[in-house]
């Protein structure tokens, strides 16, 4: 196991959750190592867009004003967003998020449906350990 491998794998999954644990497992990492890596990498993206979340934004509209004022397009992740929301709530958010969205979307999108943070950074939290633990064990049992 190398630092750069071990970097690479973080920052995977401090954005893209759902490709870091296959690449991972390409690195020959093991279960333990795979799961606490994809966990701190998963959970430190949470934290860090939820706390930045609206300088992000501000920043991205700065430099495309149009988007701030052009409708919004219904794209797959759009309207199962806004289904989601509706119909199961949080926890239906954060149970996507590390797998369907991904960490910066799926942080934006359960902070703007439900934008009290003492509730829902911890069931993103939770929803990323879960899913860490679940696809690692996927990926190591079919290796």
């Amino acid at each position: 196991m190398h630092i750069l491998e071990v970097i690479s794998v973080f920052f995977v999954s401090f954005v893209k959750f759902f490709l870091a644990i296959p690449l991972a497992i390409t690195f020959d990492f093991t279960f333990w190592e795979t799961f606490l890596i994809t966990c701190i990498g998963g959970i430190l993206g949470v934290l860090f867009f939820a706390q930045f979340r609206r300088v992000i934004l501000t920043l991205y509209y700065s430099y495309y004003p149009n988007k701030a004022k052009a409708p919004k397009k219904q794209n797959f992740k759009n309207v199962l967003a806004i289904k989601t929301a509706k119909k199961y709530g949080l926890f239906g958010i954060a149970f996507l998020t590390p797998i369907v969205f991904s960490i910066p979307l799926g942080t934006f999108l359960a902070l703007h449906f439900f934008p009290n943070k003492k509730k829902t950074i911890p069931i993103l939290i939770a929803s990323v350990l879960g899913w860490s633990f679940v696809l690692t064990l996927a990926w190591n049992i079919n290796v």
